[in-house]
């Protein structure tokens, strides 16, 4: 079997197909990875085939628009309306034909047997069905689009598909939902369990230090620290040394860290970004609400706090806080303020029930279908289409 993975550009659009993609190779099966740099570059890092088209797309600049300087995002609008949230397809979909005829060409030549893309991305289902074979939706995080969204996003591709010679826009024939049940979207299209693996890159696990005390991992995300967030893990910083006892490893690049200043003692600065190497041992994880993260912590039975920034972030945080598995601070009066973070860490690090419910997320996970499970079932969408045709 041949498979085309096409993905929205951005890079935690495409991680969490990775394990799949991993289990897809070691099956037996062709993979090819194709898109623009900021999907090609994680998917080559990762050993995987790629073709690229197109430049990079910069997902941060876009994000940056004209706020402010020294503001973050949700210092200037505040947390999105829902609808906004879920609006975030639209953009998806106008991006949908920029490379559309590429990935079409490619796919022909390279003659895929099935396309499989994230769950924001539109092109994939239309290649697929052009080419008249099957497509799978890979979600990623805990915020997949309505489905009345998704008919919305639709219709604006009518047009482009009646030019491809498609009588309708078509609908993936399998969606692939990392998140687990108590996590899971109650008003987006049904889909298959997968198990999210948090991803770890090159890295190893993190050296936690031995004997007592408290481990932590602030891991905020780059976008939230180049759109003006330093100020925000400084506090939180001043916070975790605040609770005493606290070891720290906190995710930053190298430019930002003049900015945050001489870190409290216990604690250290890292360049590795992948939740899968900073949080196992961890007792609690300061994140940003990002996919990966939020994925990663569940997996591992870890207590979040969130401090969404963006989109789906807070949906994130909202879903986390609903499971008794963390608290989220969803407006910037509240990640502002030192009292309500010190009271947040204090709470997740000495209340017992979050880890207990952040212990039965943990336990759904382990219970859910992994890659290997859904490699069969892709092998069952080819077969099928083999019998059909």
């Amino acid at each position: 079997m041949r498979v085309l993975i096409i993905a929205t550009p951005v890079d935690t659009h495409f991680l969490p197909m990775l394990p799949l993609a991993r289990a897809l190779t070691g099956a037996g099966h062709e993979v090819l990875v194709t898109g623009q740099p900021d999907v090609t570059g994680p998917a080559a890092a990762a050993g995987l085939e790629t073709v690229t088209f197109g430049e990079a797309f910069h997902y941060g600049d876009l994000r940056r628009g004209r706020r402010p300087e020294g503001l973050r995002p949700i210092e200037v609008v505040g947390r999105p309306p829902a609808q906004q949230i879920d609006g975030a397809a639209q953009m998806w979909r106008n991006h949908a034909p920029y490379f559309l005829y590429d990935y079409l060409d490619l796919a022909r030549e390279w003659r895929a047997d099935l396309v499989l893309s994230d769950h924001m991305d539109f092109a994939g289902p239309v290649v697929a069905a052009v080419l008249g074979v099957p497509s799978v939706w890979h979600r990623w995080g805990t915020a997949p689009t309505s489905t009345f969204m998704l008919g919305q996003t639709r219709m604006w591709l009518g047009p482009l598909c009646e030019r491809l010679g498609l009588a309708a826009v078509p609908e993936p024939d399998l969606i692939l939902d990392p998140a687990p049940p108590s996590l899971a979207s109650t008003d987006a299209p049904p889909a298959s369990p997968v198990r999210p693996e948090p991803h770890t890159g090159d890295a190893g696990p993190w050296a936690y230090a031995a004997g007592p005390g408290r481990r932590v991992a602030v891991l905020l995300g780059g976008y939230t620290l180049d759109l003006d967030g330093v100020p925000l893990l400084r506090r939180v910083l001043d916070a975790l040394a605040g609770a005493g006892g606290v070891e720290a490893v906190v995710s930053a690049a190298p430019e930002h860290r003049p900015a945050i200043g001489e870190l409290p003692a216990g604690m250290v600065c890292t360049d590795v970004s992948e939740p899968g190497a900073l949080f196992p041992g961890a007792d609690l994880v300061v994140h940003h609400g990002g996919p990966d993260t939020t994925l990663a912590a569940v997996a591992l039975g870890i207590p979040q706090l969130v401090l969404p920034q963006l989109d789906e972030t807070f949906l994130a945080g909202d879903k986390i806080a609903a499971s008794g598995a963390g608290i989220t601070l969803d407006s910037a009066e509240r990640q502002n303020s030192d009292a309500e973070l010190a009271a947040a860490i204090g709470a997740l690090l000495e209340d017992d029930a979050f880890r207990a419910s952040a212990g039965r997320l943990r336990d759904e996970v382990a219970a859910m279908p992994d890659a290997t499970d859904a490699v069969a079932l892709l092998e069952q969408l080819t077969t099928r289409q083999e019998v059909l045709a």
